[in-house]
């Protein structure tokens, strides 16, 4: 990977590792509402529709992660040591079981504020703007890339394979195998890419660059490079045409005019999504500030197994093991811990809170709960979903849970007193300033 100037060559393999499955684990998170509320501690597509494609996808991007991962060396990874699975206190992690959740009686002693006296300032939902709709039909298009036998040109991304070396000799993080570059996108040093504009699948370039003297890598700062490039694929973005909204199977719309107003429509969900989640993150959050709460031993305990458990499992599902998560994190196994535990004692708490107002107003899980979630999700996503596929595709447990939440954080926005920003009084006060000080320059004159 040779990225911009101030990236480190092994260094920034492991940047991008991270990145990636920061990435992933977004793209995870279509089951919007759901994860956000069953995830967050008050706080937490366009593409196929095809479940196996979109799978498929994010499993090859976590396989060509941990492949630029694998290539920084052990002196990279801000690891006191490298750890493996068959590490004794990994063994230790991987076969650790969180314990059943404590009943709400049996997690301490609560006194939750009266939520009426809780006031929330938000700013109201903007209108959806052309520049948006526009921007999002452009990433689909860009997540719908087709292979062209065309010579690339600028904005094409070619798949490529590279070797560099320096004075005829190989270097370090100087090779890698099937990876995608967006022509223009000034990802790799100035000039790489410049250099395979006009070529097409089966060229084999000789790509001569000059690594920038304020580089990141002390070692290649300055230096003349060749990297022996082949083209393996050239790939365009597809034009926007009644064709393609056919064809797409991110949307059921059969023209461009329909896909439009599809677009418009999920964007207004989202950002009306927003305004009510943020009214809910700081109703939350001033109940969680004001609450009294004693968590007890048999609650905190749970509440720190939890949430290491969670740390993990984000990854498992993507094949990384406890050993690489941790190398990873540039932390010792006891260091992870502690990092966890630190949240785990906010998590306690609100997991406590969230139990007391459930309990209060007697919300408990049903079928038409569940289909309620089902419901805002497929407004946010643009994908239709329902309570039999939510529960397939993510458990019962979590879809119980987080429909739970969704529930209880509906009944707070309604108790609160809600306050909207008028969004004319920041511009108002702006031309105010600016007069007032415009009329004392004039009178200094």
């Amino acid at each position: 990977m040779y990225g911009r100037e101030e990236r480190k060559i092994k260094g920034f393999s492991l940047s991008f590792f991270k990145d990636k499955v920061r990435s992933i684990m977004r793209k995870k998170k279509v089951f919007t509402v759901a994860l956000i509320l069953a995830m967050c501690v008050f706080a937490a597509s366009c593409g196929k529709k095809a479940d196996t494609k979109k799978e498929s996808t994010k499993k090859e991007a976590v396989k060509k992660a941990k492949e630029s991962e694998s290539e920084a060396s052990a002196s990279d990874v801000a690891s006191p040591s490298t750890l493996t699975e068959d590490s004794p206190e990994i063994k230790e992690l991987e076969n650790m079981k969180v314990p059943e959740e404590p009943k709400l009686s049996e997690m301490g002693k609560i006194t939750l504020p009266d939520l009426k006296t809780i006031t929330v300032t938000v700013a109201p939902v903007e209108n959806v703007t052309q520049d948006e709709v526009d921007a999002a039909i452009q990433q689909a298009l860009s997540g719908d890339l087709v292979t062209v036998q065309e010579a690339a040109k600028e904005g094409d991304t070619v798949n490529i394979d590279y070797s560099g070396s320096i004075d005829g000799k190989k270097f370090d993080g100087g090779t890698a195998e099937k990876q995608d570059l967006k022509l223009g996108s000034g990802s790799f040093i100035p000039g790489f890419e410049d250099q395979l504009i006009g070529k097409k699948a089966g060229d084999k370039v000789t790509v001569k660059v000059t690594f920038p003297e304020q580089y990141g890598n002390a070692d290649l700062a300055g230096k003349a490079a060749e990297f022996a490039v082949t083209v393996n694929e050239v790939k365009r973005e597809p034009e926007l045409t009644d064709e393609w909204v056919k064809n797409y199977e991110g949307t059921k719309a059969e023209t461009v005019a329909a896909y439009r107003e599809e677009i418009r429509k999920r964007l207004e969900a989202q950002k009306e999504y927003r305004y009510h989640s943020d009214i809910q993150d700081q109703a939350m959050q001033q109940i969680s500030d004001q609450a009294k709460v004693e968590p007890s031993e048999k609650l905190t305990e749970y509440a720190k197994a939890y949430y290491l458990n969670a740390s993990l499992n984000e990854y498992k599902q993507y094949g990384m093991g406890a050993a690489q998560v941790i190398n990873m994190s540039g932390m010792t196994v006891e260091e992870f811990k502690e990092n966890a535990y630190a949240s785990a004692d906010s998590y306690a708490k609100q997991l406590f809170i969230m139990r007391k107002l459930a309990d209060t107003q007697n919300i408990r899980v049903t079928d038409a709960l569940i289909d309620k979630l089902a419901e805002a999700e497929s407004s946010l996503t643009g994908e239709e979903t329902n309570r039999i596929k939510l529960i397939e595709q993510y458990g019962k447990e979590l879809v119980e849970e987080a429909s739970l939440r969704f529930a209880v954080m509906e009944y707070v926005e309604t108790q609160v007193k809600v306050k909207e920003e008028d969004p004319t009084a920041e511009t108002q006060t702006n031309a105010e300033e600016t007069s007032k000080s415009s009329t004392e320059t004039e009178t200094k004159k």
